[in-house]
């Protein structure tokens, strides 16, 4: 894998749509500061809305609303980060699930017009599950065929709500991110193009989960360098780009290896799956398969979940386990990935579900999913709900003395868990633990 160009393909991705989402922002009826122009929202009708001189579903006045709030709070910088980092998830996810046979290769290109196979699909009557609104609109797109940007924004849209698995890693589209698919999306140059082309990522390193890591790493490697550029505080959205580093894949071995095999009977195994293990002694008392816990509590994008679902699969498969059940016992019992980034843990869960398709494609339907979490903010909003609801999950009612001041200064603690992740220490004594039991 040529990281060089990944690096160059990641860096210059995310130029090409945090230029595309601004210009989108723009048309869109807002500023360069990101503030609505007068008179540019859209007017509500009954059916839908009228907006630029278009009849358009009401969703989209939904949207636009949804965006305008989201401008005012975050800022038109951070919100043309998220268009361009949401676009270049899920464009890049369906690009890999292609590549490796999972779903149709809808970004394909089928002739030099750009135009992608799911516009072609379209318009020959091939056309992907969708709300019979969303329909009509494609057909009246369909009317004007120099509207190809709208076709196509239309329909990859509707693919993401109507694959199972970009749906269950990604979540959905429906608010105002639905509306930042850049209009220059499919120009020659654009990011369309970019995927299409072999010179920056090979056939071969769309079947690697490691492409998802180095990707991410090498996609807010610009962003890191901004963030150590400032002076002052660094903001809670900033952590991940200033922190996130993708491990090389011979330590990530060296640390899943040494950590599981020492605890089963590895000498089933395939020699590869032993390189980096240390200690070869197999232990008096093994843990079956089912057995095995492995966390990883600042998981980034995967990289030590993934090894480590490979050496859990083989040792399943050792174990007499079929294919399909072994999945399923990996995702229900041995796996748990925590980060701070939301991001993260959609790349994450991505690259594992790609890892299960891969050895049973039968997963494409997402009916069994990894457990990969991100650590939920506590808003002054919710606060109050989420302590109430947690005092009242551990009964704290029934617990006084230390071992309520123990449990406060956990929740305590816990309210900026978004920012502090995995470097939170709870001083929760062993006394304590038993009466939560």
């Amino acid at each position: 894998m040529e990281t060089t160009k990944l690096k160059r393909f990641a860096t210059e991705a995310r130029a090409k749509l945090r230029a595309g989402v601004a210009t989108k922002i723009k048309s869109l009826g807002f500023d360069a500061d990101g503030n609505a122009v007068p008179g540019s929202e859209p007017t509500k009708m009954v059916g839908g809305c009228t907006w630029n001189g278009q009849i358009l579903p009401s969703v989209f006045a939904e949207q636009w609303e949804a965006l305008r709030h989201r401008l005012k709070a975050k800022g038109l910088k951070e919100v043309v980060e998220e268009g361009a980092y949401t676009w270049f998830n899920r464009l890049m996810a369906i690009r890999i699930l292609s590549m490796n046979g999972i779903a149709e290769p809808v970004l394909r290109f089928v002739d030099e017009a750009r135009t992608s196979k799911i516009v072609d699909d379209a318009r020959q009557g091939r056309v992907i599950p969708m709300p019979d609104q969303q329909l009509q609109r494609l057909r009246k797109l369909f009317e004007d065929s120099t509207r190809i940007n709208e076709q196509f924004a239309l329909l990859v849209t509707e693919f993401c709500h109507q694959t199972p698995i970009l749906q269950a890693c990604f979540g959905s589209l429906a608010d105002y991110t639905e509306l930042l698919l850049p209009n220059n999306i499919l120009e020659k140059g654009g990011f369309i193009e970019m995927l299409n082309t072999a010179d920056f990522i090979t056939d071969e390193d769309y079947k690697s989960a490691e492409l998802i890591g180095w990707l991410y790493q090498f996609y807010i490697s610009d962003r890191k360098d901004e963030v150590f550029a400032k002076k002052g505080k660094v903001e809670a959205d900033e952590i991940p780009a200033a922190t996130q580093i993708f491990t090389p894949n011979w330590i990530v071995k060296y640390m899943v290896q040494n950590a599981v095999l020492p605890q089963v009977r590895s000498n089933r195994l395939p020699e590869e799956d032993k390189k980096y293990l240390i200690n070869d002694e197999l232990p008096e008392e093994p843990k079956k398969p089912k057995d095995l816990k492995v966390a990883d509590l600042a998981c980034g994008s995967g990289h030590i979940l993934n090894e480590c679902f490979d050496l859990l699969f083989d040792l399943y498969i050792a174990s007499g386990y079929g294919r399909a059940d072994a999945i399923e016992s990996i995702f229900a019992n041995n796996l748990v990935g925590i980060d701070i980034d939301e991001r993260a843990r959609q790349l994450a869960t991505f690259a594992l579900m790609l890892k299960a398709c891969q050895r049973d494609d039968s997963f494409a339907d997402a009916r069994a999913l990894p457990r990969v979490y991100t650590v939920p903010s506590w808003s002054a909003s919710n606060k109050e709900e989420v302590t109430s609801k947690a005092e009242e999950f551990f009964r704290l009612s029934d617990i006084s003395g230390e071992a309520l001041k123990e449990l406060r200064e956990a929740f305590g603690l816990m309210k900026d868990a978004d920012s502090l992740g995995s470097i939170m220490k709870f001083n929760i004594s062993s006394s304590t633990r038993v009466l939560l039991q």
